[in-house]
C-alpha cells in the first residue's frame, strides 16, 4: 500500500522537523488515499521514495530560506549559511538525477561551483584586504607620531597616510562587503529559481508517465 511509500520517504527527510514532514506529506497522502494508489503507482507519480524526499527537501530548504531572508534579524547567519549550503547540494543532487537536464547540467554543474569558489576568494580578499590597509593605515599613523620629535614634514606625511588609508577602509569596505552581498544574493535567487523548477519538472513528468 501507499502507506509503505510515504513510511520510507519519512525515512529520507532527514534533518526536516518532524511537524513539517506531516504538513508537506499530509496532501499527497489524502491523494494518494482518495486515488487508492498501489506502490507502483505511487513511484510512477513522484518517482522513488528517495527521489521525492530529495524533491521535498529541496523544496522545503527553499521555503526556509524565504523566510529566513524576510526574518533575517531572528536568524544566525551560521543557521542561514548551513540551510543554504543544503539548498544548493540538493539543487546539484537534483542536476544530475534529472534525464532531462542531464546535458544542461554539464554546463551548469561547473558554473555554480566556479561562482562559490569565486564568492569565497572574493570574500577572503575583501578580509585580506581590510586587514592590510587597516594594519598599514594604524602603522603609518604610530610611525608619524614617533616621527614628530625629529622630522615634523615626515610625521605629518606619514600621519597623513594613515589616516587616509584608514579612512579608505571605513569608506570604501562596507560599500565593497555589500556590493559582494548583493551579488550573492542575487546568485541564490538564480539557485532558488533552478531549484523550483527542478520540482516542477519532476513532478510534472512523473505525472505525465502516469
Amino acid at each position: 500500500m501507499f502507506n509503505d511509500y510515504f513510511a520510507e520517504v519519512r525515512n529520507y527527510l532527514n534533518g526536516v522537523p518532524n511537524q513539517d514532514q506531516e504538513e508537506m506529506i499530509q496532501f499527497y497522502e489524502e491523494q494518494a488515499m482518495d486515488a487508492n494508489w498501489t506502490v507502483e503507482e505511487m513511484v510512477q507519480k513522484y518517482g522513488t521514495p528517495k527521489q521525492f524526499a530529495r524533491s521535498l527537501r529541496l523544496e522545503y530548504t527553499m521555503n526556509l530560506d524565504d523566510e529566513q531572508t524576510s526574518q533575517a534579524s531572528d536568524v544566525t547567519p551560521q543557521a542561514k549559511g548551513k540551510n543554504r549550503s543544503q539548498m544548493i547540494w540538493l539543487i546539484i543532487l537534483g542536476l544530475l538525477a534529472s534525464p532531462v537536464l542531464v546535458f544542461l547540467a554539464l554546463f551548469l554543474i561547473p558554473m555554480i561551483l566556479g561562482i562559490l569558489f569565486t564568492f569565497v576568494m572574493m570574500i577572503f580578499s575583501i578580509y585580506t584586504g581590510v586587514i592590510g590597509v587597516l594594519g598599514a593605515g594604524l602603522a603609518s599613523i604610530f610611525a608619524g607620531f614617533s616621527l614628530f620629535s625629529s622630522s615634523v614634514p615626515t610625521a605629518v606625511f606619514f600621519g597623513g597616510l594613515g589616516l587616509l588609508l584608514t579612512g579608505l577602509v571605513v569608506i570604501f569596505g562596507p560599500i565593497i562587503w555589500n556590493i559582494t552581498k548583493w551579488m550573492f544574493e542575487m546568485f541564490i535567487k538564480f539557485m532558488k529559481w533552478l531549484g523550483r523548477k527542478l520540482v516542477s519538472n519532476h513532478r510534472g513528468n512523473q505525472s505525465k508517465e502516469v
